[in-house]
């Protein structure tokens, strides 16, 4: 019964994270000039996600000094990203959350490990996205990467002690 919770309080904050995610790159394509440029990389408003997952790396890229071409790179993988998470999200019915909240329910198990399955899947699409991601990074900007998460992990564990 704890594994199961467990796995549902998984599935819940994915599903959470996943929504921000694809409301943090809608805001995104939605923030460059006219000409379809994304906006300068302090202007992408990534607030609050944190670094679950690819958040981490999208806060970090903030702090590169992305050329305008890279920002180019990075606003279309991202793009692309969202187009492909929200075509899979038409394509299949939600998960029944009604089912997954009751373990006795006889289609709990199955239920579950669908969501299972979809939460594995995006979580190898997010991590595909942010390896996309680091490729369009130089050598140099690639190797100030680890310092800079390091910092922001620093931050985060400051203000979670307050």
């Amino acid at each position: 019964m704890k594994n199961r919770t467990k796995w549902l309080m998984v599935a819940l904050a994915m599903t959470g994270i996943a929504g921000a995610v694809m409301g943090q790159t809608s805001s995104s394509s939605g923030s460059g000039s006219g000409s379809g440029a994304p906006a300068a990389a302090g202007h992408w408003h990534h607030h609050g996600r944190g670094m679950m997952l690819g958040g981490g790396l999208l806060h970090a890229v903030h702090q590169l000094n992305l050329t305008p071409a890279q920002q180019q790179s990075v606003h279309t993988i991202l793009t692309a990203a969202r187009s492909q998470f929200q075509a899979e999200r038409k394509a299949a019915s939600g998960p029944d959350f009604t089912v997954l909240s009751n373990p006795g329910d006889p289609n709990y198990a199955g239920a579950m490990q669908d969501l299972q399955t979809r939460m594995a899947s995006r979580i190898q699409e997010q991590s595909q996205t942010q390896q996309a991601i680091y490729k369009v990074l130089t050598t140099e900007q690639q190797q100030q990467l680890p310092q800079i998460l390091a910092a922001m992990k620093a931050k985060m564990g400051q203000h979670s002690a307050t």
